[in-house]
C-alpha cells in the first residue's frame, strides 16, 4: 500500500477516509502540542476495531497540505504514538511504524 509517492501524493489529495488518516503534528519548542495521545489512541483503536488503516503524520488534514515533521522531531512522534498505542488503549495494540530514511 502506497508504495509510490505518486500513490501517496494521490491519496493525500483524495482526503480522508475509513482508512486513511491525516494528522499535522504541531509543535511548541520541542514539545509536541498536537495532536493529543487521546486523539491518535481513539484513531488507533477505530483501526483496530475495523480492517486497520493508515494515520499519515505531516499533513494538515484540513487543506491536505504536506507541512511534514522536522527530521529532529521524528523520536518525539513515534514515541507519543508508542505511548498511544500502549498506555492509551488496552488491551495495547502492537504497531508498525514506518519512518523515512
Amino acid at each position: 500500500m502506497l508504495n509510490a509517492k505518486s500513490e501517496l501524493l494521490e491519496k493525500i489529495r483524495l482526503g480522508e477516509d475509513s482508512f486513511f488518516e491525516l494528522k499535522e503534528v504541531r509543535f511548541a519548542g520541542d514539545k509536541i502540542r498536537g495532536p493529543s495521545q487521546n486523539d491518535i489512541a481513539d484513531e488507533l483503536a477505530a483501526f483496530a476495531n475495523s480492517r486497520g488503516g493508515v494515520i499519515l503524520f505531516g499533513v494538515d488534514d484540513s487543506t491536505r497540505d504536506v507541512v511534514g515533521i522536522p527530521f529532529d522531531k521524528l523520536d518525539a512522534v513515534e514515541a507519543l504514538v508508542r505511548q498511544a498505542s500502549e498506555d492509551s488503549i488496552k488491551p495495547p495494540l502492537t504497531h508498525a511504524i514506518e519512518r523515512p530514511m
